[in-house]
């Protein structure tokens, strides 16, 4: 048992097209950080099948924080589970900050969720890693991002 929740947390695939949505959601939102949800499955290692957009309701600080507003992920969670797929995990972007998880990423994620950062250089240029934890006070580690053709 202790092999499968290794993999599971070493690895997630992407079709091609959703990768891009969430890189486009990202650059669409810089300076900003924008924010969505990641739905699908867990067999064989987690696998995207869906990404939900979602606004970022941090006002205040959305060049550097990101908020998602509850009702909208309850909304996303029953949309996601009427198609037959969990909420996995979240993305967000770093705009002109690295790919890297930072103190209050941490102080919100929640335990075997995948979350996917994209780091925005100038609007145009980035870079994306994703990164998970299996247990609360475990620090984050990066897991592979698969993209496939489909």
């Amino acid at each position: 048992m202790q092999i499968l929740v290794t993999y599971f947390f070493n690895m997630i695939k992407l079709l091609e097209d959703t990768f891009n949505k969430i890189v486009e959601h990202s650059k669409e939102a810089y300076p900003h950080e924008c924010c969505g949800v990641l739905a699908g499955k867990i067999e064989e290692g987690k696998k995207v099948v869906r990404v939900y957009r979602a606004r970022n309701t941090n006002e205040e600080r959305s060049c550097d924080r990101y908020s998602l507003d509850p009702s909208e992920l309850l909304k996303i969670e029953k949309d996601a589970k009427a198609g037959g797929f969990d909420i996995i995990g979240i993305y967000h972007s770093h705009p002109d900050h690295p790919a890297r998880p930072s103190t209050f990423d941490r102080e919100r994620g929640w335990p075997e969720y995948s979350y996917i950062i994209v780091s925005v250089r100038g609007g145009r240029d980035t870079e994306v890693k994703s990164w998970t934890f299996a247990e609360k006070n475990e620090p984050f580690r990066e897991e592979d991002i698969v993209v496939e053709r489909g």
